[in-house]
């Protein structure tokens, strides 16, 4: 299974030793943000959620937890994490407790297809999640049953014409077995085919490619990075900045409401 990084707390406990400070509001931005983009595309998000006060809200496929502690940092709602892997889970634990947010973003080990909660969420995220899933309208139509009716659904997802010529590792599978790319059309419809109906449905590569070029623009970043989590992480960020660069694929950014 691609999610099986090995020595992810260790790192975290060594950086966070070496960079003191670094679990301090805005200063993970460049570590704890497992989709492309960054904390710029998280903000892009924030927006469509449409947040009032008292609205919780669920990110699924939450990772390390950066998008969560964001949107908590930047609205003031309680956000939960729920995500299938437990290391990822105990790393975002780890890089919440000495934020703060931490009492307004909690995580939890888990399938959304066993979560049930109540009461149920007012808006959700997902971020570079679906590519691992294979019935994309079955695992949509488990968040739309975590979520009240009218909820707003906010979506970074990864699309193109399936996995022919991907350069193996991504971030998201290692060798393409457990990797189900689909057309930014198919896509769409599942998440109908789920119960959600569309606000707004935008092809994001442009924007994504211009953040690689300023992002990348010097090698990367200083400081600590994601790939320093990931198991052969320098790798599969550059093979997946060159696949939305130059070759097939495509980021697409919706925003849809949860039907009554």
């Amino acid at each position: 299974m691609t999610y099986e990084e090995t020595g992810v707390g260790r790192t975290i406990d060594r950086l966070l030793r070496e960079h003191p400070g670094l679990d301090s509001d805005g200063a993970l931005d460049d570590l704890d943000q497992f989709h492309i983009g960054g904390a710029d595309a998280v903000d892009l998000l924030i927006e469509s959620l449409a947040l009032a006060a008292g609205d919780a809200v669920l990110d699924v496929g939450s990772g390390f937890g950066g998008p969560a502690r964001q949107i908590a940092r930047r609205t003031g709602n309680h956000v939960t994490g729920i995500d299938i892997t437990p290391a990822y889970v105990s790393a975002a634990r780890d890089l919440t407790a000495g934020s703060g947010v931490r009492d307004l973003v909690r995580f939890r080990v888990g399938d959304i297809a066993a979560f049930h909660p109540d009461p149920p969420f007012q808006a959700a995220i997902t971020m570079h999640v679906q590519m691992n899933v294979e019935d994309k309208a079955a695992w949509f139509a488990h968040i739309a049953r975590c979520l009240a009716p009218g909820a707003r659904l906010a979506v970074w997802e990864v699309c193109g014409p399936g996995q022919a010529g991907l350069p193996w590792p991504m971030p998201w599978s290692l060798d393409g077995t457990d990797s189900f790319v689909v057309t930014a059309d198919a896509l769409h419809a599942s998440i109908g085919q789920a119960g959600f109906t569309t606000t707004e449905w935008t092809n994001e590569t442009a924007w994504v490619r211009s953040w690689i070029a300023r992002t990348f623009a010097d090698g990367l970043p200083d400081g600590p990075v994601l790939p320093m989590l990931l198991d052969d992480g320098y790798t599969r960020v550059i093979n997946y900045a060159t696949a939305l660069t130059d070759g097939p694929l495509e980021i697409w950014r919706g925003s849809f409401v949860r039907a009554g």
